[in-house]
């Protein structure tokens, strides 16, 4: 797989590869992504500097704790995924400015005693915000 820009158009054009995969594939990528979410973020994404250290010093343990347990039963299930930037990134990494991840995590899943059903709908949704400090 090719790295992607961590923006809403490479996120979309990742998850349109990982559920392309064969399913035993595709839990291994959602299992490597509830192993270790940063080192997958990496992995998969083309992080600029201010990304990177977003990533290691401002995303918390319960975020990643969260997410980590989340997005794996999402993508397994290929349930949409999006990635939203609201108000544009300061053009130049500022001390000023801010930024904060919020999740929206729209997943249900129901009992079905129906064969090749997963019961699950819905999607999850990252959004980042920059602000002034």
């Amino acid at each position: 797989m090719e790295k992607q820009p961590l923006t809403p158009t490479g996120v979309q054009a990742l998850l349109d590869e990982l559920y392309a995969l064969p399913d035993e594939q595709l839990q291994q990528e959602a299992q490597a992504l509830a192993v270790d979410f940063s080192g997958w973020l990496s992995t998969h994404f083309e992080l600029t500097a201010y990304q990177v250290q977003f990533i290691d010093d401002e995303l918390s343990a319960s975020f990643i704790s969260f997410v980590s347990s989340r997005v794996p039963f999402v993508m397994e299930r290929r349930l949409p995924i999006t990635y939203s930037v609201f108000k544009n990134p300061p053009e130049e990494e500022e001390e000023e400015w801010g930024k904060i991840v919020t999740t929206t995590d729209n997943v249900s899943q129901a009992s079905t005693s129906e064969a090749f059903t997963s019961g699950a709908s819905g999607s999850f949704q990252f959004v980042a915000q920059y602000y002034r400090k």
